[in-house]
């Protein structure tokens, strides 16, 4: 999946699976984030109480340390690129008007991703598929 880039670079209508169903939330790209981050109305929307999860993960923020819910999702999906058993932490970013989390390198892992910022664009594939046409 291709898609031209701006800063921040927000992907639209990322789609989160879970035990009670999906929904699509816009996504800042954070190449520098370990877990895609995701907030807690969506998370409970597809069947997580981030309140009663048991595994927490710290992470570092603009305002310091802290501990969040951290999660599996079932699958997360951008246009065809779909990863499964995504770990997601629950974190409501600042920019919460704008977006409602980030994707980070618990998804990316799974994909060949190349921002062109000369070219203006942002590519997302899957490797498997990138080893068929080279054949």
């Amino acid at each position: 999946m291709r898609f031209p880039t701006g800063l921040p670079l927000i992907l639209r209508r990322v789609e989160f699976a879970g035990p009670l169903g999906r929904v699509k939330a816009d996504l800042i790209l954070d190449t520098g984030a370990v877990f895609t981050a995701l907030g807690w109305q969506e998370l409970r929307a597809i069947g997580y109480d981030p309140a009663v999860v048991p595994d927490r993960q710290v992470i570092i923020t603009a305002n310091g340390v802290i501990q969040v819910p951290k999660v599996t999702v079932e699958s997360v999906r951008l246009g065809e690129a779909q990863a499964t058993e995504v770990e997601v932490i629950c974190h409501d970013v600042p920019e919460a008007g704008i977006v409602s989390g980030l994707l980070g390198l618990s998804f990316l892992k799974h994909f060949r991703t190349v921002i062109d910022y000369r070219n203006g664009y942002c590519e997302i594939t899957e490797v498997q598929k990138e080893l068929n046409n080279d054949r």
